[in-house]
């Protein structure tokens, strides 16, 4: 896929969904100086990474979390941050055969109440905890928050599992065994997308930006709805803003090569010349997928009418300063988690952010 049809297909998607890219924060002392110096005197011992690999862990946890939560107290992103950083170091760790054989019995001893003998998911465990108290008496909200950091370290299992197994199948020469395996795709049109959200952890993400800080509380009634698609939103803007770097590493275990291999296989075709269903026919449909996604988060929290009742305009009667707290907590996220992905080295999409920002400015 070219540079430029990638960069057409994300910038159409930004402009559908209002995308606003937000200066960057000035430094933030009470946040940066105590992530910096876990990463380096708690979780860097933890692990057997250098200081350069520990600093772009570092920027890539610590940014995520700073961009998205702007509403957030510093000791709720700290503990966000602390937990995206390991869940990295986990997943890049799941080679290393010590590491693999604690992370089997991760979820065993967390359940029989045992103590973890791995020092990084002894940490993990701690700061899990210290989230779940964070969230108080709300048990609902507690458990979208602390669960999915569960289910993080079984969803890598079954990953590597399956990931062994694909490439056992890219080996076969069989035109039979061949034809079974692309039946099978044809079939799994849903399973992508499933073996994406068992690892997104974006239910814990959602939770966050509905809690920014020990004592707000927001009626769960009122964001409840939106849960399906603002974990769909958080799960594949991800993917996608992750495809370039991955197409110049030549990966093709992603989401958006898998869910292309079970539509082709389902004999969908493409409207292009050849007929054939392509990855950029999927990060298409995918773009579609999230401006849906978003229109209707934006319409259930009724974004436009709280960001117009910010500006003294007239509304409906009904729209109160919860609705607006909870909006405004969205449209933070919406915005600075797709912010965080351009100025993250780790996904290489500079040119993408300097075509944005551009032409934020002639719009201006």
């Amino acid at each position: 896929m070219a540079t430029s049809q990638f960069s057409t297909c994300i910038q159409r998607l930004f402009s559908e969904i209002g995308f606003r890219h937000e200066p960057f924060p000035s430094y933030d002392a009470n946040y940066w100086g105590p992530f910096h110096r876990w990463m380096l005197d708690t979780l860097g011992p933890t692990s057997s990474w250098g200081p350069k690999k520990l600093a772009e862990l570092e920027h890539a946890a610590g940014g995520v979390i700073e961009r998205s939560y702007p509403y957030a107290s510093t000791e709720l992103k700290l503990l966000f941050a602390k937990l995206t950083a390991i869940a990295i170091l986990i997943d890049d760790s799941i080679e290393d055969e010590a590491v693999y054989d604690h992370l089997v019995q991760f979820s065993a001893k967390l359940y029989r109440g045992e103590a973890q003998q791995n020092g990084m998911l002894a940490l993990y465990h701690t700061n899990m905890r210290e989230l779940s108290d964070m969230y108080g008496e709300d048990s609902v909200l507690r458990g979208l928050a602390t669960v999915p950091w569960i289910n993080y370290i079984d969803a890598c299992l079954m990953e590597k599992q399956i990931f062994t197994a694909e490439c056992q199948r890219s080996k076969i020469v069989d035109p039979r065994q061949m034809r079974r395996c692309e039946n099978e795709d044809g079939l799994a049109l849903k399973f992508p997308h499933y073996l994406r959200s068992k690892s997104g952890i974006a239910e814990a993400y959602a939770a966050g930006i509905f809690k920014a800080n020990k004592n707000q509380y927001l009626p769960l009634t009122k964001f409840i709805k939106v849960l399906p698609d603002l974990t769909f939103y958080i799960e594949v803007i991800n993917d996608v803003l992750s495809f370039y770097k991955e197409e110049l590493a030549g990966e093709t275990y992603n989401l958006i090569h898998l869910r292309t291999r079970s539509i082709s296989s389902s004999r969908v075709h493409s409207k292009g010349v050849d007929g054939e269903w392509t990855p950029y026919d999927t990060l298409q449909l995918l773009c579609d997928e999230i401006r849906e996604a978003t229109y209707r988060i934006d319409g259930l929290l009724r974004l436009d009418e709280c960001e117009r009742k910010m500006r003294g305009e007239a509304v409906e009667s009904d729209i109160d300063d919860v609705d607006v707290e909870i909006a405004m907590q969205w449209r933070g996220w919406r915005d600075g988690y797709i912010s965080w992905h351009l100025e993250c080295r780790r996904y290489k999409l500079g040119f993408l952010e300097c075509a944005v920002t551009s032409g934020m400015q002639r719009q201006e």
